[in-house]
């Protein structure tokens, strides 16, 4: 099933990005950052992406992003508590979608994005008691507004909200759910002020 998942992102990136670029205009690469509010220890928000001019005041975009959250917890064991473990949690975002313009994509003004996602996490704990680790495939979505700058012809910056949710699932690895003291993850619910730089090339 994850495979399947997988495979069909691909594909669907293919069919967008693969064709003439004088057929539908030219790439925009984009990278971005955003202060992801969940954890002392978090790392922020990290992202790539490429979009294309598609009708009107809209872009087809693809992009990858990245978060990555460090916890040092402790279980309980018989006569006290355990020694303190590591617990390392990554979400890998995987999204296509629609941006959205309201003066066009090569104009300063608010826009508006919407973006189906594959959310990939990664959980790992490291301490005494040895390593433990799993990853999970859960269906996601990023939204968010903002507000476009035009730098120049081939270059934007956008200031805005991002706001970025998951699925929930199961905790796989029993050690893992006796550190977090949980049978389930909630999955990403969080509200993330963002900057992305775009380059038309």
């Amino acid at each position: 099933m994850r495979g399947s998942l997988s495979v069909s992102v691909a594909c669907s990136l293919v069919g967008l990005f693969g064709g003439s670029n004088s057929a539908a205009g030219s790439l925009t690469y984009a990278v971005g950052a955003g202060y992801v509010e969940h954890s002392r220890n978090a790392t922020g928000l990290f992202s790539f992406g490429v979009s294309k001019f598609a009708i009107a005041h809209f872009e087809v975009a693809a992009d990858v992003a990245y978060l990555h959250y460090t916890n040092t917890v402790r279980g309980t064991c018989i006569g006290g508590p355990c020694p303190p473990s590591d617990l390392e949690t990554s979400f890998i975002p995987v999204s296509v979608g629609l941006i959205g313009y309201l003066r066009g994509p090569k104009e300063t003004g608010p826009y508006g994005e919407f973006s189906p996602s594959l959310c990939v996490s990664r959980w790992s704990a490291e301490g005494r008691g040895g390593s433990e680790k799993f990853t999970n495939v859960a269906a996601g979505l990023k939204a968010g507004l903002g507000m476009r700058f035009a730098i120049n012809e081939s270059g934007q910056l956008d200031l805005g909200l991002l706001y970025l949710l998951s699925g929930s699932g199961d905790i796989e690895d029993a050690a893992i759910r006796d550190l977090m003291e949980a049978e389930r993850f909630d999955g990403l619910k969080n509200l993330v002020p963002f900057a992305r730089l775009s380059v038309s090339l």
